[in-house]
């Protein structure tokens, strides 16, 4: 038996001796579903030629899902493995939210680093600098942050100025308006130029500077690994979150997008109807268009153009880290992982980013996993999978045992013939962004489809997807899918009753949903401690 604090016996695991391979982990921030997910218009005409070779390569989990549509609660739950108490983001967290994982909490490098993998990071955490510094080593500089440090980094300054770029200034900005739909609103990037006015290169945009700084932190790992260690290197390439970071050098690219790709039917819909939702919706939703602003069409043509090219520059990205990996002889060998901490909702509806509720396109991610010489190469996993399975991925990777709670299960499991997906469904949840939506969803499989139900807690309104509909077409109030209604309902109910950490739900649900639900005689004050 092991610890990963020996002094005081904490976080005890085993491990077995198996043989452990290098691990490579990519991370992508706020990926729309039609950015990797066919069939799509987006990916018809988006250049990701690097992307697409580790998907060739790799085993393709379709049907993959966060567990919070937020950047600090979703990561959380992948370094974890477990539900995150983490409800909010810290840049609007009240006073005495939790916003970073607590310093006893272990995230899956620890273990990895106890097994003697030489562990490496860079770019995001937004789980806690403190966290990242006790296992990726105290030089580590994981910024915790939902925006990257583009104006305040100063390694970032000195790789332009190495470059010789003289900075950087946006020469198209694209805003949003404010409720009056006159006043400038919120800023999501554009199109960048030097500060002198000349063209601002590929090279220089923020997404290469953190490839060069992990291929320099691979070199380095490389450079004192005198024992042969496995390595663990994580990149997260941030975009293409907003501030879109658009360079020079790709006019040719967006003049074919313009030309070829229309604006999606969801934001067109929304446009032809004044603005109004298709059907009935939880008032966060209004709540949030008033937030973004995407009233002018204009303005929601430059968002997905920017944001198509800013998926470009990404592969571009990616592609020089696989080059140097496969030039080093790692890339064969080893695991290669490729995901992300949320979805976007990419103008469906008129609404971008994310927000603190259970709609499916925050909910989806893409999820590929390249095992060693590439076996399993180009399988498909339709089972519902979500970030919380990381964890015990990696730890069975490491041979590592670790005793404790995990909430996922490895994605192995998934690749055993027969499989039927996880014996429970994974609770999705929302809590506080631009607004406060207590919320929580379940996916579940019918011969009907494959749905997603949403209780809000701070609405009358409910939410029904069928995630397979590229209509996104709330149907709670469908009578064809009430009994797929009930369902869901009830099994929620079993969640919210039987796990204490949903219990929190429990009387709200049961009291407003009732006439869906099992009637459970008792006192729902708790007196008696349950």
């Amino acid at each position: 038996m092991q610890f990963l604090d020996e002094k005081r016996g904490m976080h005890p695991f085993d491990t077995r001796d198996v043989e452990r391979p290098n691990v490579f982990v990519f991370t992508v921030d706020m990926i729309p579903p039609e950015f990797h997910r066919q069939p799509s218009e987006c990916l018809t005409h988006m250049r990701r030629p690097a992307w697409q070779t580790l998907e060739s390569d790799s085993v393709s989990f379709t049907n993959a899902f966060a567990v919070s549509p937020l950047c600090g609660p979703s990561r959380a739950s992948m370094f974890t493995g477990r539900y995150p108490y983490i409800l909010v983001n810290e840049e609007r967290a009240h006073d005495g939210c939790e916003v970073e994982l607590r310093p006893d909490d272990p995230i899956y490098p620890d273990y990895l680093k106890a097994a003697g993998y030489l562990m490496g990071h860079v770019g995001k955490s937004h789980i806690g600098t403190a966290t990242f510094a006790r296992v990726f080593g105290e030089s580590c500089s994981p910024w915790n942050r939902w925006a990257p440090p583009i104006y305040d980094d100063p390694e970032y300054h000195e790789y332009l100025r190495a470059m010789g770029v003289d900075g950087f200034r946006f020469k198209r900005r694209i805003e949003g308006l404010r409720t009056d739909r006159t006043t400038a609103g919120n800023f999501y990037g554009g199109w960048l130029e030097q500060k002198n006015g000349m063209p601002f290169p590929l090279e220089a945009t923020y997404p290469h500077y953190l490839v060069h700084r992990a291929l320099a932190l691979l070199d380095s790992l490389l450079e004192r690994n005198e024992d042969n260690a496995p390595l663990y290197l994580h990149l997260d390439l941030f975009a293409p979150h907003q501030p879109f970071l658009i360079p020079a050098g790709l006019e040719e690219r967006e003049q074919a997008l313009r030309a070829d790709v229309p604006l999606p039917a969801g934001y067109t819909g929304w446009r032809d109807r004044d603005y109004k939702p298709a059907g009935p919706e939880p008032g966060i939703y209004a709540t949030y268009r008033s937030s973004w602003g995407l009233y002018d069409e204009n303005t929601a043509r430059d968002y997905q153009i920017a944001h198509l090219l800013q998926m470009e520059v990404i592969d571009s990205a990616l592609r020089v880290f696989v080059e140097r990996l496969k030039a080093l002889g790692l890339y064969d060998s080893g695991i290669v992982l490729l995901t992300a901490d949320h979805g976007e909702m990419n103008l469906e509806q008129g609404l971008i980013d994310k927000g603190v509720y259970g709609h499916p396109k925050p909910g989806r991610i893409p999820m590929l996993l390249k095992l060693p010489n590439a076996d399993r190469a180009g399988e498909i996993v339709e089972q519902d999978v979500s970030l919380l399975d990381i964890a015990p991925t990696f730890l069975e990777v490491g041979g590592i045992d670790a005793i404790g709670r995990h909430d996922g299960e490895s994605l192995f499991r998934r690749l055993v013939p027969g499989d039927q997906g996880h014996d429970e469904p994974f609770v999705f949840e929302a809590g506080w962004h631009v607004a406060p939506n207590p919320a929580v969803a379940i996916n579940k499989r019918f011969e009907q489809g494959h749905f997603r139900y949403v209780y809000n807690a701070c609405s009358d309104v409910d939410e029904l997807y069928d995630l397979d509909d590229p209509g996104f077409t709330n149907q709670i109030d469908d009578p064809a899918c009430a009994e797929i209604r009930v369902t869901m309902r009830r099994e929620l109910q079993e969640i919210v009753n039987n796990d204490a950490r949903w219990r929190c739900y429990r009387q709200a649900f049961e009291l407003t949903r009732y006439e869906d639900l099992e009637q459970r005689a008792g006192d729902g004050q708790m007196f008696i401690p349950e």
